[in-house]
């Protein structure tokens, strides 16, 4: 069964492993789907992706996404909404298990097992417990930009005419 949190855009931040800087991206249509004891939050960041202005930070920030998914370390929704309505959830289950997909098309759909904890100030804190890479499409892509300036083995390309 399908639950709908939050269609409107929210704000989320997220943090990665090693150090590496945290982003905050736009998520639409929060969607929590039910199947037994395991909940999964479903979060489309795909719009981040259309930007015009290419160098915005939701812009980077879905790029640097689609780059790293794999040393993404919680994310964070500071929107009470979606967190009672997946607390009211969470509680009529009888040991619960939570997944999140983050959908970030067209660069992939990326899977997490992730803790769930809620916040003194408001909002949800998922910590990623482990990426489920079987469950995951991810597609190999490359930046427009980099695509002018450079081939597979990265060496710059010259007209010679």
């Amino acid at each position: 069964m399908k639950y709908s949190l939050r269609k409107t855009p929210s704000h989320l931040n997220l943090t990665y492993k090693y150090g590496e800087t945290g982003g905050g991206l736009l998520g639409r249509n929060l969607v929590l789907e039910v199947e037994g004891t395991v909940l999964t939050l479903e979060v489309d960041l795909s719009a981040n992706l259309l930007a015009r202005n290419k160098s915005s930070p939701w812009y980077l920030d879905a790029v640097s996404l689609s780059s790293n998914y794999h040393k993404l370390k919680s994310l964070v929704c500071p929107d009470n909404l979606v967190r009672t309505r997946l607390i009211r959830t969470w509680e009529g289950i009888e040991q619960p298990r939570m997944r999140m997909r983050l959908v970030l098309a067209p660069r992939g759909r990326y899977l997490y097992e992730v803790a769930p904890h809620s916040l003194f100030i408001g909002g949800i804190q998922l910590d990623i417990e482990a990426f489920l890479e079987e469950e995951s499409e991810t597609t190999p892509h490359a930046d427009p930009a980099t695509l002018a300036d450079d081939d597979t083995t990265g060496t710059p390309h010259h007209d010679v005419n």
